[in-house]
């Protein structure tokens, strides 16, 4: 299998933001940054942190990630799933110790944002890095952005928008006033003008994936997504995406597929087991299995308007695939199934993210109902003490063997 040459260099990136003089913003995946940006904040993601963390590990062994040590120390201090998912336990447990971290820890924070769109876990999180950073005689304000729910309906009325939009304001006033910044519209325009042109060419590289066979996987789109969650609304971001999207359609043109004997078709459902990442791709590679889609990428899909900013911003960031209604997620999901002509579903139960197993659960009657092919595996997305790989593979070979069986048996007919 031919790897995907373009390269987002995470590690600068980080770097720079360090060097950067500017103040510091740790926050939540789906706050509005681009407000922030505005004010000539920088936003990092301890989420991002905490995947890294997964991901990598010291002598590449996947059963001992970065994560394990500082997950280790976070549950020796008393903090436990599910109050606090493995993301956050991982990164709080830098912040305790002296752990290593493949970028030597985020930057020092200025503040912590939160939007509690995605899940109620932030706000907790946000709350314990205030409280240590304290007992470091570092007052590190903590807000807290609520976003109206629409579990039980399918939209937002104007004045649940109209104060989700008050909320972004006040804090917008509150942040200037504490550290004497200034916000900037016009800034903000072509924040949003930017951010906007970065998600349009990400979509791009995404719906490439509907191709059979296909020119990546979904697995390769894990490791793209880092900038359109931690750089968008940059200059950077949006030429790394139009990078991307030039070489996948030169391997298109090339005919250079993810998998040259393609197969099977999956749809991956929730959080990515970071650790066991690259042991997915392999193990699909050797089985002629591509995953062209995922409930988990294609949550960072935006469309903002720059002619009308704050508000574009407000009706998108209020509200996110975590706080949809179960039906909304559960067509979603069918609908990427169709379109990406996929075979099955392979969905994470991920032990410690309490909201997306709510989903999954809720909707594996649904697939079954559509008629669609579904496995449930178990592990954690970077605690790789529940990652149980016979099982695991027991189960996907199955699955895999069970999809190709109906295959063949459709073609004798």
């Amino acid at each position: 299998m031919q790897k995907i040459k373009t390269t987002f260099d995470i590690f600068s990136f980080y770097d720079k933001v360090k060097t950067s003089g500017k103040k510091i913003a740790w926050c939540s995946a789906f706050a509005p940054t681009e407000v922030l940006m505005a004010m000539d904040i920088i936003p990092v993601y301890p989420e991002n942190h905490a995947a890294i963390l997964g991901a990598l590990s010291p002598n590449r062994n996947p059963d001992h990630p970065y994560s394990e040590d500082p997950i280790e120390i976070s549950e020796n201090n008393g903090l436990r799933s599910p109050k606090l998912c493995k993301y956050a336990l991982s990164d709080i447990g830098i912040l305790l110790s002296e752990s290593e971290s493949p970028i030597n820890g985020l930057p020092d924070a200025d503040m912590f944002y939160a939007c509690n769109s995605q899940c109620s876990v932030v706000e907790r999180w946000g709350d314990i890095v205030q409280d240590i950073f304290l007992k470091q005689n570092k007052d590190v304000p903590h807000y807290v952005l609520r976003a109206p729910s629409l579990t039980k309906k399918e939209e937002h009325t104007q004045e649940e928008l109209d104060d989700f939009k008050k909320q972004i304001e006040n804090h917008v006033k509150e942040i200037c006033s504490r550290f004497h910044l200034t916000y900037d519209e016009k800034k903000l325009i072509e924040i949003v003008e930017e951010s906007n042109k970065a998600n349009q060419l990400w979509q791009k590289c995404l719906q490439l994936s509907k191709r059979k066979p296909a020119p990546w996987t979904d697995l390769d789109a894990f490791t793209a997504m880092a900038p359109i969650v931690i750089a968008r609304g940059t200059k950077e971001c949006t030429a790394y995406y139009a990078s991307l999207l030039d070489e996948l359609e030169e391997r298109i043109a090339n005919k250079i597929h993810a998998i040259p004997n393609e197969e099977i078709r999956l749809v991956w459902d929730a959080i990515p087991i970071w650790p066991r990442k690259n042991w997915l791709a392999q193990f699909c590679e050797e089985r002629n299995v591509v995953f062209v889609a995922s409930t988990y990428t294609h949550s960072w899909w935006f469309n903002f308007d720059a002619n009308n900013a704050m508000n574009s911003l407000v009706k998108r960031y209020a509200w996110n695939t975590m706080n949809r209604s179960k039906d909304w997620i559960l067509n979603w999901t069918l609908d990427m199934v169709s379109d990406y002509k996929a075979d099955g579903i392979v969905a994470h139960w991920n032990n410690s993210c309490g909201i997306w197993n709510s989903y999954v659960k809720r909707r594996l009657p649904g697939y079954e109902e559509a008629g669609i092919p579904t496995v449930l595996i178990e592990a954690d997305m970077v605690d790789a003490r529940f990652f149980d790989e016979d099982r695991i593979t027991r189960q996907l070979d199955d699955f895999i063997q069970s999809l190709k069986n109906s295959k063949e048996v459709i073609r004798m007919v």
